[in-house]
């Protein structure tokens, strides 16, 4: 299978972000539906947090888009219950923190309000708001625009999150409908960060869901090497540090030891 370029793949326009926003916004209201008792107790692979802490993380992540103080409330919070810590986990947690102890039934409809609000604002946001800028601590000066953060991330936040659970609760993950798509923006976002750094160029097969055939890096390959897709993207969000990549080895280690923000 030809391989496709990541330097050529097109960043998904706002209707697309807005479809796959809402695709995992309607997975995730079963996921909870269906989740019971001391399921929420579960723990993932996330730190310390159990079950009912992404969700309430992810509720977190809805209010800062809604509440405009709330990002910076809790920025400043984090900094001082987690001064240690790099500070978009630390803000992340402290989200968790917020809502932790939160009945289900409240925690399930406190998702759907605040996300039906902040779906309807993110797609409002003018041009303006969008370019605003962050900085990540781990890569000096790269930074993130608001834009990208609300149409990319954070559907991919609840679409990574939403394996999280199912692999504490002990059910089979589905990528949905656009996995592929998805799977395929965070392919250019590996080349077009600094993220893949100074590796080689790799042709990497992904397979199973989601999957497909990327050519990361530039110039002439090095190798092939194959991951299964949904497994790839736990290991480079560093969910999981010993993925099994077969192939070459130098296009293997490549894959497997390239990491980026989720």
């Amino acid at each position: 299978m030809t391989a496709v370029l990541a330097t050529e793949i097109s960043r998904a326009d706002r209707p697309q972000c807005a479809e796959h926003r809402a695709a995992e916004l309607e997975a995730w209201h079963d996921l909870l539906a269906s989740i019971n008792g001391s399921e929420w107790q579960r723990r993932t692979v996330c730190d310390e947090w159990d079950v009912a802490d992404i969700a309430g993380h992810l509720i977190g992540q809805a209010e800062d888009v809604n509440i405009p103080w709330s990002f910076p409330r809790r920025m400043r919070k984090a900094k001082r219950v987690y001064p240690t810590t790099p500070k978009f986990d630390r803000h992340m947690m402290v989200q968790a923190d917020e809502h932790r102890g939160t009945p289900p039934d409240e925690l399930r409809r406190t998702f759907d309000q605040v996300w039906t609000k902040a779906t309807r604002k993110i797609l409002k946001n003018p041009g303006l708001v969008r370019r605003m800028s962050f900085s990540l601590d781990d890569y000096p000066g790269f930074s993130l625009d608001l834009g990208y953060v609300q149409d990319i991330l954070l559907s991919r936040d609840l679409w990574m999150h939403r394996d999280d659970v199912c692999q504490a609760l002990g059910r089979p993950f589905d990528a949905g409908r656009y996995g592929e798509e998805m799977i395929a923006q965070v392919m250019r976002d590996v080349i077009d960060g600094p993220f893949w750094g100074d590796r080689p160029a790799v042709d990497v097969e992904l397979t199973g869901q989601g999957g497909g055939t990327y050519r990361l890096g530039r110039g002439e390959p090095v190798g092939h090497a194959a991951v299964d897709a949904v497994g790839y993207m736990r290991t480079l969000s560093g969910r999981d540090d010993n993925p099994v990549v077969t192939g070459d080895p130098a296009a293997a280690a490549a894959v497997a030891t390239c990491r980026m923000p989720f």
